[in-house]
């Protein structure tokens, strides 16, 4: 029911902000102004004590349905699980390495403001990504409808120009958008623990959060079916433990469980 859920809500925010990158739809445009750098950059303080708070309490539900490019790497594991089996295991936190890109993140805001910290922001990479990509082939297929339509004798106004772009903004906004496809359909939300900053900033939240992922000692048979299915490698099945700060929250962990030994539930209510 909990992945089920996260799905439904991750898949129609994802939906209506590629509408937005698209410019079919304006109303996501208010949906982009609670991402946590574009709010942080319009020092938008309602949306930062808002996730700050949700993260604290619920643990890192924006990685999960929110932040498009988290969607985006959950939409890549899911086209490669439909052709292979994907397995994962616990693999450290590597807080250094998260202190480190988060660190030059603080120092590209502080030189140039959103002009530089776009380049590890997991929103602006998106949409940099949609528009390079999906913008095109969108216009493309209204190109192509509208042909067919004008060759029915049909008079409508669908063609549309072409967006050209710099080559190299073209060729980085695509090559960061496949190697965050690549690395997730190979080792899952890596790039959500290890590159993000706003990843390492919700972990940080997340580190001790009123409602937990947790295992049940005396229900868990450590079979190791919730380390596996964990895409963020935060699961220990060996030590009966999940890595709070790098859990976001897919749940299925809890799916994968055979037992119902793994739960989401506060911390007073957890064994």
């Amino acid at each position: 029911m909990l992945k089920t859920l996260r799905i439904v809500c991750a898949v129609a925010l994802f939906t209506a902000f590629n509408l937005f990158f698209l410019g079919f739809a304006d109303f996501p445009g208010a949906l982009a102004r609670v991402q946590l750098v574009p709010a942080l950059i319009a020092l938008n303080v309602g949306a930062l004590v808002l996730w700050g708070v949700v993260t604290a309490i619920f643990g890192r539900l924006y990685c999960a349905c929110v932040c498009p490019l988290g969607v985006l790497q959950d939409a890549a594991l899911w086209v490669r699980r439909r052709f292979a089996k994907a397995s994962f295991s616990a693999r450290p936190a590597r807080w250094c390495l998260r202190g480190a890109f988060l660190a030059a993140g603080a120092v590209l805001f502080l030189i140039g403001g959103a002009s530089l910290v776009g380049f590890l922001d997991p929103y602006a990479t998106y949409g940099r990504f949609a528009a390079s990509v999906l913008e095109p082939a969108a216009t493309w297929l209204a190109n192509m409808a509208g042909d067919a339509m004008a060759a029915q004798g049909n008079d409508c106004m669908l063609r549309q120009e072409m967006a050209l772009r710099g080559a190299c903004a073209l060729a980085f906004s695509i090559a960061a958008g496949l190697a965050v496809i690549v690395c997730a359909m190979w080792k899952g939300r890596l790039v959500c623990n290890t590159v993000c900053p706003v990843g390492a900033v919700l972990g940080a939240c997340a580190m001790r959060p009123v409602v937990q992922v947790r295992i049940d000692a005396d229900s868990c048979v450590k079979c190791g079916m919730c380390e596996r299915a964990c895409r963020a490698g935060c699961v220990d099945a060996k030590e009966g433990k999940v890595d709070q700060s790098r859990c976001v929250r897919c749940f299925d962990c809890i799916s994968a469980c055979r037992k119902g030994a793994i739960r989401w539930t506060a911390r007073r209510a957890a064994k």
